[in-house]
């Protein structure tokens, strides 16, 4: 695979500004002078598989929806994946908060749309004290809670939460009344979903199943043998996949959810996207210790960080589990559900 690389769209001025006045839209905090992260441009990069045409309804309901002096939160932005395509296709003056937890990801979004001022970032910040993220409305400043935010988007992000019901509730601190969310995953447990297809999430159980049936069979891989014979090991390891890859919930789960937050529900869709083999097989490389941190250990568990060649084991690992896993397939299907919402 290339080297990943800044994916920058052309300088933009905009003199009348959405945003409120003493909005920072680029606030001084140090991850945005902190250098861009490889693993941040890797992440950015998956922008590019063909599995993320399941952005394609979010958009089309985001442009019909963001006209002129509209203000859209992109919660879990990541590096910016749904705002570059949104303003590929906006050049009215519109406001995209991108709103994150990861300051490697929002760094890469920084350096891609710091000199369009339709974009503005803010990091949500781990309270080690409290164990918890701070919320939207506690990051953004009272300025935008004043003002509201018109739309918010959270794709691909979702199913991650879990402390749904408190961000649901934030996110409604921060809306306008009559403002909608807009919501799309692969892992939710949908009963209408497509015969045939995946929950996108699940396959990676199945690739460690698969692993470890080739770590105990291939004599190339006797080394992590002894990590699969100590359960308390293995079950602390499971953990850790569980953190990166949360174990799938009901669709029912996320509309009860976001009713007793104060949303209505307007409609849920699903649509069937495939996933290529060797993307998907790319995006679990970029999280190889969440998908299999017991070859070679990682340094929460066992004290100490793996090794180059238990990384690089790990990596020949997924891809040659998911090769068993779809035997022949360049593509597998996989179920997206679609929330519309409106607070």
């Amino acid at each position: 695979m290339a080297a990943p690389t800044i994916s920058t769209l052309p300088a933009r001025s905009v003199t009348a500004s959405v945003w409120p006045e003493d909005f920072e839209q680029i606030p001084d905090e140090a991850w945005t002078h902190a250098p861009v992260d490889e693993f941040g441009l890797n992440y950015d990069a998956v922008g590019n598989h063909g599995w993320y045409k399941n952005l394609e309804p979010t958009i089309a309901q985001v442009v019909a929806a963001l006209d002129v002096g509209k203000v859209l939160i992109d919660y879990s932005s990541g590096t910016g994946i749904l705002t570059k395509r949104l303003l590929e296709k906006i050049d009215h003056e519109v406001g995209i908060l991108n709103v994150d937890a990861s300051p490697k990801f929002l760094r890469v979004a920084l350096e891609n749309f710091k000199d369009d001022e339709r974009v503005a970032f803010r990091l949500l910040p781990y309270l080690k004290d409290q164990k918890r993220l701070r919320t939207v409305d506690e990051v953004i400043g009272q300025p935008m809670i004043d003002r509201g935010a018109d739309i918010l988007t959270a794709t691909n992000a979702i199913h991650l939460y879990y402390d749904l019901p408190e961000t649901l509730e934030s996110w409604a601190r921060v809306l306008k009344p009559g403002a909608l969310a807009l919501i799309c995953s692969a892992n939710m447990r949908n009963p209408n979903r497509h015969k045939g297809d995946w929950i996108i999430d699940e396959t990676v159980a199945a690739v460690n199943e698969i692993a470890v049936d080739l770590v105990r069979r291939e004599p190339a891989f006797a080394q992590y043998r002894e990590a699969l014979d100590d359960a308390d090991r293995m079950a602390a390891y499971t953990q850790v996949r569980e953190k990166v890859f949360v174990p799938v919930r009901d669709l029912a789960y996320y509309t009860d959810s976001f009713a007793d937050a104060g949303f209505s529900v307007l409609h849920v869709t699903e649509a069937t996207i495939f996933a290529r083999v060797d993307e998907w097989s790319d995006l679990l490389c970029t999280y190889h210790e969440g998908v299999l941190s017991w070859v070679g250990g990682t340094e929460r568990i066992d004290g100490r960080p793996p090794s180059v060649r238990a990384m690089l084991d790990r990596k020949f690992l997924i891809r040659a589990s998911l090769e068993r896993l779809f035997p022949g397939q360049d593509a597998f299907p996989a179920t997206w559900t679609y929330l519309t919402c409106r607070h």
